[in-house]
């Protein structure tokens, strides 16, 4: 892990299937996703990466998808191959981060003069409204965003939407309650996921 980076979501999921793990945390300006080390793991320098008992993994989705399925046993945060849920799992899975999260980061990247920020801001607010229409007619109905409950869906939708918080949460009760009973989860909480980690003495 390194500041600004994606392992909150793979955080909260190892801490919610109660795996053993142990953090390792990477500072850029000290070389440390560059070093030959780091780059025999991820090759693209790039956080999170996870080592699983000799496999390596990086993207933040595919470790969240790999861990959920494998470690079903310890606690079912992913529908079964053979569920109906199955598709609507992967559906939210993939959503978070190739729809809403790729809109998102446009805040907080390449955004160099206030002519810029407003018209990003302009346009990420409008692709909320759309993303509402996604959001509020399943979270209105139910508190997590499969009927079967709280899934590592739930967990990749919960560490993007606060992005966007004045634009998606604020205007609209259910999802604001739904991102509430979600930071108030003991395992977000221990693993600071809605917090900046301190790196300063690492």
């Amino acid at each position: 892990m390194a500041n600004q980076d994606r392992s909150d979501r793979v955080r909260w999921l190892i801490e919610e299937l109660g795996l053993d793990y142990r953090d390792h945390y990477l500072k850029r300006k000290n070389g440390d996703l560059n070093s030959p080390r780091y780059l025999a793991l991820n090759p693209t320098g790039r956080v999170p990466t996870i080592v699983d008992n000799g496999k390596v993994i990086y993207e933040s989705g595919a470790i969240c998808l790999y861990l959920a399925d494998k470690y079903r046993h310890k606690k079912e945060l992913a529908p079964a191959f053979e569920a109906d849920e199955r598709a609507d799992y992967l559906q939210w899975m993939v959503w978070s981060v190739a729809s809403l999260e790729c809109v998102i980061a446009r805040m907080f990247t390449h955004v160099s003069t206030e002519a810029e920020k407003a018209e990003t801001h302009a346009f990420v607010k409008k692709q909320c409204e759309i993303f509402q229409r996604a959001l509020n007619p399943i979270l209105e109905k139910q508190e997590y965003i499969l009927k079967s409950g709280f899934s590592a869906a739930d967990i990749m939708l919960a560490a993007v939407i606060p992005g966007a918080w004045d634009y998606l949460v604020e205007p609209n009760p259910a999802i604001k309650a739904y991102m509430t009973r979600l930071m108030q989860r003991p395992a977000a909480v221990k693993t600071r996921v809605f917090e900046v980690p301190d790196m300063s003495g690492h």
